[in-house]
This record gives structure tokens, C-alpha cells and sequence, in this order.
């Protein structure tokens, strides 16, 4: 069972839902001003709603339980990713045929959940992300935020196996098919959680499609500074490819370095060769890059060892 979950207050409202069974996640710390109109717009669209609610101090709990939504409650505010991995476990434990995640500040438009929906609910795709480039308008982004954005979308490309061009790879509005939510379960509890995704996607062989949205940014909206989520991502990057590659991020550069220490080496006895006397500055440098060299192969070696037979038994 999930941590804090509360009955949702029944609200009659009528619905167009889909045959497939839609549940409408919606990760949310203190947005008691938004959450309410999120939660009662999206419901035309859904069979159930869940809002996780991430240590808000506000009402954000209350007025989403009133507008009809069940509740998962976080005792503290862990962060996004956090709230995103209680979503899929909620996901995973409901009998749900496709889920869809959008933000709780009133940037999404719940009115084009279908438009996010459409590529799972036809089988073209197994995740669906609501992308604010897939037009050449960038749905009013501003421009210092495309820049940011474009850069971790490269990052997040980049970490793919298979070279995926997804043009907005941080977009929060997405769609999860039944069998995204069995093989994916985001471990970052921050804001890299939505490129880890990508990459586990990836790795699990499932079919990503863009779909075109518009995002409404308020002057007011309280976001993430632009710096720290990009660190996030870039840390949530190396911490992946530190599990996931151990080859590359370890035994790749202990290899360098190990020939590097090698060709110190040589410098150091051709000019003891020569006459010039002993370098002992050089030598200790050869000695220390050799050993860390043959440190970061080992490593690389080892990790991908134990990661292979873990999968092997798991």
C-alpha cells in the first residue's frame, strides 16, 4: 500500500471518458490556488483521479480531496521524483489501462488530456509526452527557458541507447501505457526523475511519440530556478550511467588513464636514461596516475560483473 492515502470526496460531474480506463495523476507541493480547477477539469477525462501531495504546508490536500480527487499524502516534501514514483506504484496497484501526469499549477491544460492520450490509446506508443516544440511556435516558452530545456533534452538524448530526438524531453504532461507502468519505476527523487524515465523507457524497448501542447506560464507561478534543475538533470545523467554503463563511466577512463601512467613512465626512465638525473616529481605523478588508472578499471570491471549477474537472478 502507498503511504497516506485518503478516500476522495464524491463529486458528480459529468464525464467523457474514454473506454479505456484513464487514471489522471498529478504530482502537487502547496498549490491549493490551482490544484482545485486542475483537478475538476480533468475529470471530464478520467476514471479516477490521484493527486500526491508532497508535504504541501498548505491546503492543497483538502481542496483536491474536495474536488473529488484520492489523496496520497507525503509526510514531508520529498521532491518530484519522489511524488512521480507514487504514481506509477499507485498506477501499478490500480486496475488502470493508461495513466496520465500533469503538472497541479494550471501550466497544462487538462482540456488536451485526449490530444496526450491519443498515441497509447491507439497502440503507436507506449509513453506520450505532451512536447511545447513540436510546433516551431514553442507555445509561448520563453526564451530563456527553451534554452535551458533544449540543452537537458540533449543531455537526455544523449543518454539513450538508440539515439532517440525527442525535442522536449522535460515536459511534465504525459501518458503511461500499462505496460510503461509495470517496467518503469523512476528512482531520482528530484527533478532529473523525467530524464531517468526516458532512459528506462529506452532500455525496456517501449515507443515514445510527442504530441503537440500549449502551456500557459503565469507571472506569478512559483518554479524551480533554472540552474538547479539543470544540475539535477546533469547529476540524475551521471548517476544512470554510473549503474547502468559501469564500463564506460569507469573502466573507459581507467584505461586512459592507465596509458597515460604508462607514457609518464617512459619520461620519467628515458630521462633518467639520458643522464638528467632522476624526475622524482614526474615519478610520483606516473605512480598515482597508474594507480587510480588501474583503480577505475577494476572498479568498471567489477560493477559490470555484479550488475550482470544481479540481472541474471533477478
Amino acid at each position: 500500500m502507498i503511504e497516506g492515502a485518503s478516500k476522495p470526496v464524491p463529486v458528480v460531474l459529468h464525464r467523457t471518458v474514454p473506454q479505456a480506463r484513464v487514471l489522471v495523476a498529478i504530482p502537487a507541493f502547496n498549490e491549493s490556488t490551482t490544484i482545485g480547477s486542475v483537478v475538476l477539469k480533468a475529470r471530464q477525462f478520467a476514471t479516477d483521479i490521484v493527486v500526491i501531495d508532497d508535504g504541501s504546508t498548505d491546503d492543497t490536500a483538502e481542496v483536491a480531496e474536495f474536488a473529488g480527487a484520492l489523496v496520497i499524502r507525503h509526510r514531508e516534501n520529498r521532491g518530484y521524483g519522489a511524488a512521480l514514483r507514487s504514481c506509477f506504484a499507485h498506477g501499478r496497484e490500480s486496475d488502470a489501462d493508461v495513466m496520465v501526469v500533469l503538472d497541479a499549477d494550471g501550466q497544462h491544460n487538462p482540456t488536451e488530456i485526449p490530444t496526450v492520450l491519443q498515441p497509447v490509446l491507439t497502440g503507436r506508443a507506449d509513453i506520450s509526452i505532451g512536447s511545447r516544440f513540436v510546433h516551431e511556435s514553442g507555445s509561448g516558452v520563453p526564451r530563456y527557458r527553451r534554452i535551458g530545456i533544449g540543452f537537458l533534452t540533449i543531455l537526455t538524448n544523449l543518454g539513450t541507447r538508440n539515439g532517440t530526438r525527442l525535442r522536449d524531453a522535460q515536459s511534465g504532461f504525459r501518458a503511461y501505457s500499462r505496460r510503461a507502468l509495470e517496467v518503469i519505476d523512476p528512482h531520482d527523487a528530484d527533478m532529473g526523475a523525467s530524464a531517468e524515465i526516458i532512459w528506462e523507457a529506452n532500455r525496456n524497448g517501449l515507443r515514445v511519440a510527442e504530441v503537440p501542447i500549449e502551456i500557459t506560464y503565469a507571472e506569478n507561478a512559483r518554479t524551480r530556478n533554472p540552474l538547479e534543475h539543470g544540475l539535477s538533470v546533469v547529476g540524475s545523467m551521471i548517476r544512470y550511467i554510473e549503474l547502468e554503463h559501469p564500463l564506460l563511466f569507469f573502466a573507459v577512463p581507467g584505461m586512459v588513464l592507465t596509458l597515460l601512467g604508462i607514457g609518464l613512465g617512459y619520461f620519467v626512465l628515458d630521462v633518467y636514461h639520458r643522464g638528467l638525473g632522476f624526475p622524482i616529481g614526474w615519478a610520483l605523478v606516473t605512480v598515482l596516475v597508474l594507480l587510480l588508472g588501474m583503480l577505475l578499471a577494476f572498479t568498471g570491471l567489477i560493477l559490470h560483473a555484479v550488475i550482470n549477474a544481479s540481472k541474471r537472478l533477478s
